[in-house]
């Protein structure tokens, strides 16, 4: 057993609210994002978690799918901006299925309205 010091360890970032699941076609959130976080996919590489307000409480977005992660990395939101992810089909990919979102955000700095994007991954 090793003995790994926990002291640089920020327990708080850990105990957001629960994680959005995206299962079925049409699931989906909404709600005012409080945190912009770095994260980890399933595979251990980054992308971006967004923590929202909703109004079912604190909830957790891991922004890992490739096709969610390439719209919220292009759209670089901020806390305070109003963000809905919705989860609208799967796509036959080499590996499998890829899950395809639609992303409507809207800036809390420029007052834009919220605008769909369906950004293909560049990546």
């Amino acid at each position: 057993m090793s003995n790994t010091p926990t002291d640089d360890i920020n327990w708080d970032d850990m105990a957001g609210g629960s994680f959005v699941k995206f299962v079925t076609p049409g699931d989906e959130v909404y709600g005012t994002i409080t945190a912009v976080r770095p994260g980890t996919d399933f595979n251990g590489n980054p992308c971006p978690y967004l923590d929202l307000a909703t109004e079912d409480g604190e909830r957790t977005v891991s922004c890992g799918q490739a096709n969610l992660k390439a719209q919220v990395v292009a759209l670089k939101p901020r806390v305070g901006d109003i963000i809905r992810i919705t989860f609208t089909h799967e796509e036959k990919a080499e590996k499998g299925m890829r899950k395809m979102f639609t992303v409507e955000h809207e800036s809390s700095a420029l007052g834009t309205p919220m605008e769909p994007t369906d950004a293909e991954p560049g990546f």
